[in-house]
């Protein structure tokens, strides 16, 4: 059995987010079988899914309730095409991506620079996203702005601490683990927002890490799976879609450095909270490889095995 958590909003109500267990393309409102009838992890708690991941006795009731799916009452069940799917961490406090953490995105980046040597490195590059703007979740669409010049997709799969940590050694990061999801580290390749006499390096490093910032830039989702459903973190297949064409497919296993690894460095420069998010990096298949950016009208899924898909539409955006 799987279990499946999700953050919904239902008629339109954005002041009040729920949490779910996604079984097939229905959802149950654990928050309302929670407080209905008391009998959540914590008795007339409302329970979000960070403290569904912190929380071994809340995972049990709520793999309870999944595997008892048919006899939960009607009025505790929802179509999904009849809610709005957030990120499943609606709002973490910090999103922690890595750069080149596959040997063949790296090597492909290396051949758009016309680098003629096999490049290599030696430890994690970590760059951090505004969570407030740039989460959404299922179903949201990318902006294409207008100060889009390539706008470009990154599948990658997504790690939710679940236990705060800091100082941590590879051997045991996984205990800190709360689950995984997919998400897609939208980048914007050709940022110039004002024009330079000439380029510097140091200029076109923060052109591109100010890519990375647009609205929409990070859609998470549909669900978290936490840790202890997942038969292996680094066994996962990744596949990544534009308008039903695979552009990206990988295992998780074949990741520079894996997720314990990731965790260690990370910790080591500052304090992991339950909630965080950390992309773990895209392989080969970025659309600055072939010129394909994405245009309105495209569609992006990220699918991850044992996970599901992400589905995001590209638009134009709607400016106020």
């Amino acid at each position: 059995m799987s279990l499946k958590l999700v953050s919904f909003l239902t008629d339109g109500r954005e002041d009040d987010i729920r949490t779910g267990a996604l079984v097939g393309d229905m959802i149950i409102d654990l928050s309302g079988l929670a407080v209905d009838e008391g009998n959540g992890p914590h008795a007339y708690c409302d329970p979000d899914v960070v403290t569904l991941l912190r929380c071994d006795k809340a995972l049990d009731w709520a793999a309870e309730v999944v595997e008892n799916a048919d006899d939960i009452a009607a009025d505790a069940k929802y179509a999904r095409a009849d809610v709005k799917l957030l990120s499943p961490i609606p709002n973490p406090g910090k999103i922690i991506c890595l750069a080149t953490n596959y040997q063949s995105h790296l090597d492909e980046s290396a051949m758009r620079r016309m680098s003629g040597s096999k490049p290599e490195i030696e430890s994690p590059r970590v760059f951090m996203k505004p969570s407030s703007n740039t989460i959404c979740g299922d179903g949201d669409p990318i902006w294409i702005t207008r100060q889009t010049r390539f706008c470009d997709y990154e599948g990658e799969l997504a790690v939710i601490i679940g236990r705060r940590c800091r100082y941590v050694k590879a051997e045991s990061a996984m205990d800190y683990v709360g689950g995984v999801s997919c998400c897609n580290d939208v980048s914007e390749r050709k940022l110039r927002v004002s024009e330079r006499s000439e380029d510097k390096e140091w200029d076109k490093f923060f052109d591109w890490l100010n890519g990375k910032w647009f609205d929409n830039a990070f859609p998470m989702g549909p669900c978290v799976v936490p840790t202890r459903f997942v038969s292996d973190p680094h066994g996962l297949n990744l596949q990544t879609r534009v308008n039903g064409v695979v552009k990206q497919q990988t295992s998780t296993g074949l990741m520079i450095f894996d997720i314990s690894q990731v965790i260690e460095f990370i910790s080591e420069i500052m304090t992991l909270e339950p909630g965080d998010v950390i992309a773990t990096g895209t392989p080969a298949g970025v659309g600055s490889t072939d010129g394909a950016n994405l245009k309105p009208g495209d569609v992006v899924e990220v699918e991850i095995s044992e996970i599901g898909t992400l589905t995001n539409p590209v638009a134009a955006e709607l400016e106020s």
